[in-house]
Parts: structure tokens; C-alpha cells; sequence
């Protein structure tokens, strides 16, 4: 155990960090991680927008127009369609709608606090911080797709519905991956990439072992 220990400048173990002190950091960069993610979302939501796109374009065809930023409130999307739809004030033009994709990605912030708390070195941060921002930029694709696939399904009525069912997408489909793009990518992918990334801090907060458990359990 002492050997796999980080070793500090005069030569001598590093001190271990507890699991308070990391709860402690953890929270407070937090803090500051959830003012440059919200004021940041234009940029760092730009891939997710333009996947989210793409992948809409595919599934839908010709019935979808595109994704833009929402002019007055720019980490919102705005979803155009070219599908007519009669609004309550009579007329009827392409319909459009705007989707929060901030909802799917609070998970970030949560990481950038846990990864800012933890004793790693600065470039391992980096590091984990952009796989994180990888996997939880799929969990916000996945979350756009999916919530304008539920918004046009089951939000404006048969016309748009019968216009998504055409398409072969199922209303089981777009249950289940609506369920899944909102309650539970979005609170497990960060905790998935710091404890996977960081398995020796886990391991010394558990006070266990991955080798220690198999001999333990192959006995």
C-alpha cells in the first residue's frame, strides 16, 4: 500500500486526503463550476446542438428543420420543424419549440467540483475532466433527441404525433429513452467517470481493494 503512494517533495508519504475534506473542496468548487458552466453553455453545449441536429435530421427527414440558439436566452435551444401546426390564435405555420438542455448536463459541474477536490495532479485533472465532458456531452445529445422527440409525440396532439409515428419511432421508444435521458444518464454519468478515474481514492475511502475482494471472494 505504501508504495502505490503518492510521495511528497522532501521524500516522505503524502498525507491522504479524508473523505470530508474532500466533500468539503468538493462543494465549493462546485460552487464556482455551476457559474462558468451556466454562463459557458453557449460554447460547451455548441456540440450537443449540432449532434442533436443531425441525429433529428436523420430520424425525422424532411419533417425537421433544424436546432438554433434560442435568441433572447442563449443556453436554450430552439427546435424548428417544418411540420404545420394550427396554433390557438387560428393560424398555422412550421412548428417550433424551445428544449433546455442545461437539464441534462448539471452533471458537469458536479464533476469539475469532485475532480477539483480530489489530491491528483493538475494534467490528471485535465484529463478527467475531458472525458467527462465526452461522456456527459452523449448524455445531453441523448437528452435534446429525446425531449424533442416527447415534446412533438405527446405535447401538440395527434397531427404531430401521427408525424413521429410515421417515421417507425415507437412511443415505448421515446418513453424509455426519455426516462432514461432525464432521471438517470444525466445523476450517474459524472459519478461513473470520478469513481472509475479514481479508483485508487475510492478504494482508500472503502478501505478495500479490487485484488483484496477477488481473493476474498474466490476462497
Amino acid at each position: 500500500m505504501v508504495d502505490e503512494m503518492e510521495k511528497a517533495p522532501s521524500g516522505e508519504p503524502k498525507e491522504e486526503l479524508k473523505l470530508s475534506e474532500l466533500l468539503i473542496l468538493a462543494s465549493m468548487w462546485m460552487l464556482f463550476g455551476f457559474m462558468l458552466w451556466f454562463y459557458l453553455s453557449a460554447f460547451h453545449g455548441a456540440p450537443a446542438r449540432m449532434a442533436a441536429d443531425a441525429i433529428l435530421s436523420y430520424l425525422l427527414e424532411s419533417d425537421f428543420s433544424r436546432i438554433i440558439v434560442e435568441p433572447n436566452q442563449h443556453f436554450l435551444f430552439q427546435v424548428e420543424t417544418a411540420i404545420q401546426f394550427t396554433f390557438r390564435d387560428g393560424t398555422t405555420d412550421a412548428l417550433g419549440f424551445v428544449v433546455n438542455p442545461l437539464i441534462f448536463s448539471y452533471g458537469l459541474p458536479l464533476l469539475f467540483g469532485l475532480v477539483m477536490g480530489s489530491d491528483v495532479s493538475w494534467l490528471r485533472k485535465a484529463v478527467i475532466m475531458l472525458i467527462g465532458y465526452g461522456v456527459i456531452t452523449a448524455v445531453q445529445i441523448w437528452g435534446v433527441v429525446f425531449e424533442s422527440l416527447k415534446m412533438l409525440a405527446f405535447n401538440f396532439g395527434e397531427p404531430t404525433h401521427a408525424v413521429v409515428t410515421a417515421h417507425g419511432i415507437s412511443d415505448t421508444t421515446i418513453a424509455l429513452g426519455y426516462q432514461l435521458g432525464t432521471l438517470i444518464f444525466p445523476a450517474l454519468a459524472p459519478i461513473f467517470v470520478w469513481v472509475l478515474t479514481n479508483r485508487p481514492l475510492v478504494e482508500q475511502f472503502v478501505g478495500w481493494q479490487v485484488g483484496e475482494m477477488n481473493q476474498k471472494w474466490n476462497r
